[in-house]
């Protein structure tokens, strides 16, 4: 092979690896939450919620009832929740496309969860942040843009960190 055919082969290898690093990395960090119209139904009151991503900085914990990681963290949340409500929005969104209401129901009331539980009953919340399991957190600042993501459950410190580092954005 001659060198120019190397350095073209050599090149094109680069770019690919690039862009395959380039999709990877920033996927879930480029979305612009304000780009889907969220309005879903709150388990418990039933009323329509608007998420309204510039009033405070929002996480958006992604959930299912029959997960074991998702019952896992569901404490981890609740103490979040209680150390952050006056800074942060909280949401849990159950793919309830996925699971029982009435799972969710005892789920919720089992993890003494006082958060907003919002159904997403068709799965377009799951399927528009591109959610690769459960649980998935998204931390979204006022702008709208989706600036950190966890899936999958991590210790507290994780989450705290996170939780910490969307409130300086």
């Amino acid at each position: 092979m001659d060198r120019i055919a190397k350095m073209t082969t050599g090149a094109i290898f680069v770019l690919v690896v690039g862009i395959m690093l380039y999709l990877t990395l920033h996927d879930a960090s480029r979305i612009n939450a304000n780009d889907f119209q969220m309005e879903l139904s709150e388990l418990r009151s039933g009323e329509q919620v608007k998420v309204d991503f510039a009033e405070k900085p929002t996480v958006l914990s992604v959930f299912t009832s029959w997960c074991p990681y998702c019952n896992e963290d569901a404490p981890k949340m609740v103490d979040l929740h209680e150390k952050y409500k006056d800074r942060i929005n909280l949401y849990g969104i159950n793919v309830t496309n996925r699971d029982e209401r009435s799972e969710v129901e005892s789920y919720v009331e089992e993890h003494g969860i006082e958060y907003p539980v919002l159904l997403d009953e068709d799965g377009a919340v799951y399927e528009y942040y591109g959610a690769e399991g459960f649980p998935a957190l998204y931390f979204i600042n006022t702008d709208g843009i989706v600036v950190d993501y966890i899936v999958g459950s991590v210790d507290q410190n994780v989450i705290d960190a996170s939780f910490a580092s969307l409130l300086s954005e």
